[in-house]
Order: structure tokens, then sequence, then C-alpha cells
């Protein structure tokens, strides 16, 4: 399960929503009431050993306001004619406690803090957005109960787009600091990237016969079927044949050792970043020549290389001949993990690592929940 977890629906209107619901999630039990706490003087004596008391508010419900009636808030609810949203934003109690999201005041200034942004990705104007939220501490998993609503309705719409940056917004400050340790050993990654990248370059250069067995003849004989090609330099506008050419070579040069190692750095880093999104997120990675995040971008630098060889009317045709192309499809191959490392794991990524099966049944999911897939 994802680091922060949203469950969110809506109703057509507030009538299901305010009274009844309102009451029930800012008093049942393990709602936090502190919120709306108020201190009391008491008796001089007794002053002495604890100055003040704590007295539990009547509920637990806050917003926008530094305090919420709850009766007012309720009628505002239940007479709102418009979609009202109701959200579940929750955190495993571990995490919640040792971040320091254990108190409604915390999710509060979350929330404040945030308000702008969940209002766009609900297509809701800033000015109109009106927010009630209560903190219960569930054991297991803290959370706070979240209704939201358009003061002045039409337009709103949340859509899986918005509701996946809506989520990855709310973890990346939730978990800010520790993701931002991921985050600098992603940019070592990067440094080491480029220094392995000089020196592989400096190996093929300084030595002969670098180039794998097959990869000469494969290249070459890829070069043939590119004769005459006055197409695009892009791997899905070449004919079939070409393409299982291309995807030879691929295969072949994937094979390198220190690729292998690159794409090995690359899969921890990006493991470790998709287990704040994502369940199970290592069975998201495949081989490197099977990549779907990677593939296409892997047979269009094989491609472009064979083209730009073929211009040059250059022939290869054993191994010391084919390290000078092979060299540079290794390094071209090494600035792309350079590039995708820097890349954040967003919605692209994201969507071709789950499978059609897969997302069909978030589609479903979601759509029970109200959130709809396109704009």
């Amino acid at each position: 399960m994802s680091k922060v977890v949203i469950r969110t629906k809506y109703s057509s209107n507030g009538k299901s929503v305010g009274g009844r619901f309102t009451n029930y999630i800012s008093r049942r039990d393990r709602v936090d009431k502190t919120i709306n706490a108020r201190r009391s003087e008491v008796f001089p004596k007794y002053a002495a050993e604890r100055p003040g008391v704590i007295t539990m508010g009547e509920h637990g419900l806050f917003g926008q306001e530094d305090y919420v009636n709850l009766h007012k808030a309720s009628k505002e609810i239940y007479n709102h004619n418009g979609i009202v949203w109701q959200q579940v934003i929750s955190l495993r109690q571990t995490d919640a406690e040792r971040l320091g999201y254990d108190t409604p005041e915390a999710w509060r200034n979350l929330l404040r803090s945030k308000q702008f942004e969940i209002a766009s990705y609900h297509r809701i104007p800033a000015e109109n957005m009106k927010w009630y939220a209560a903190f219960h501490k569930e054991e297991g998993h803290y959370h706070v109960h979240f209704i939201l609503f358009n003061k002045q309705p039409g337009g709103e719409f949340l859509c899986a787009r918005d509701y996946n940056r809506y989520k990855d917004s709310l973890t990346k400050t939730i978990f800010k600091d520790e993701m931002k340790q991921l985050y600098d050993q992603r940019q070592f990654l990067r440094d080491k990237i480029v220094e392995s990248v000089k020196e592989k370059m400096n190996e093929f250069r300084a030595e002969i016969g670098e180039a794998p067995d097959g990869f000469a003849e494969s290249f070459v004989d890829l070069k043939f079927s590119l004769n005459g090609y006055t197409g695009k330099n892009n791997y899905q506008f070449i004919s079939r044949q070409q393409k299982e050419k291309v995807d030879a070579v691929v295969k072949i040069v994937c094979k390198d050792q220190n690729l292998q190692d690159l794409y090995q750095q690359w899969c921890q880093v990006q493991l470790a970043l998709l287990k704040y999104y994502r369940k199970d997120p290592e069975e998201c990675f495949d081989s490197l020549e099977n990549n779907l995040n990677l593939q296409r971008r892997l047979e269009n630098i094989v491609l472009r290389a064979a083209i730009y060889d073929n211009k040059k009317n250059d022939l290869y045709t054993d191994k010391a001949q084919g390290s000078i192309p092979y060299g540079g499809i290794v390094f071209a191959i090494c600035k792309m993990f350079e590039q995708s490392i820097d890349y954040d794991i967003k919605e692209g990524f994201t969507k071709s690592i789950v499978d059609s099966k897969e997302r069909t049944k978030e589609y479903r999911r979601d759509a029970s929940m109200g959130i709809h897939h396109g704009m």
C-alpha cells in the first residue's frame, strides 16, 4: 500500500453529507477534539501543581477558520446544492507519529497550506473552495475525514490525472525529508553515471575489440536494411523487418555489463521512490531491453546510430571496427539513463508499468469513487 492513501467519493448535493455524517465524523469515538479545546483557570492552590487544564472541545471539526461552529457547518453542507466530496486521507500510525501528523493541528496546517492546490485539482476557484475536516486516531492508521465543495457550484471535477497529482503533492510534503535523501542519492547516481560514461568511452577509445560477438554483423545487417530509407528517424515508422533488426542490436547492446550495472542502480532508486506510491512496485521492473519506460528510447538510439553511419558510408566487418558505433550507442544509452534518473516518477511512468488488466480494474475502482479518467 502507498504511504499516503486517499479514498474519495462524492455526492450530487450536501444532504447526505451534512447533518448526521458531519456530526458523526466530528464526535465519534477516537476523534481528536483538542482542536477546539479551551484552557480554563483553576484554584490557586491547585495552580502550584497544574497551572491550567485542557477542557476538551465539544467536537473535532476544523477548517479554514480558527474555530468551526459545528451546527453552522452542518447546515451549510446540508443545504449545498452542488457536488460535495467526502475524502479520507490516511497514514500508517507509525508514519503519522514519527513525522508529527498525530494531531489535528498538524493536519489543519497541512490542508491549509495545500488548499489552493487541492482547489485546482477539483476545478474549483480558490476563493470559492470551502472545506471541513476531522482527525481520527484509528489504531493502525491515523486519518482525516475531509469534506470539500464549491461555494458557487459549477464546473467542479476530479479526473484521474489530478487525483494522482493531489496524492503526489501530499506525499512529497509529508515525506519531504525522507524523499530528499532519495533525491540526493539519485543526484549522486547521476554524477556516477556521467563519470562511468567517461570512463567507458575512454576504454572504447583505448582498447580494440570491445564490441561483443555478433554486434558488428547485426549492426551491418541493420544498416543494409535501412539503405535508401528516407522516413523519420523513429522506430514506430520503420517496417516490421527493420524493427526486428533494430531489436536484435538492442538485445546485444543491453548485455553490456556497464549498462546492466547502471540499470540496476536506476531500478533501486526508482523502486525506493515507487514504494511511496504503489504496492509491490518490484513487480514493475523487467529486463533492460524489455523495460516499457526505456524500450522505445533504446530502439531509437540504435536506429539513429545506424542511419547516421549509413550517411557516412562506414562499413564494420569485425569486432574491432564494430567498437566504434558500439561505443557511440553505449554512450547515448548512458546519457539516456542520466535523463531518466533525473525524471520524477510521474503519470507517464506509472501508466507504462501497469498492464491493461490492472489499469481496467483501477479505472473501475476509481469510477466508483467519483474519479473520472479523462478531461
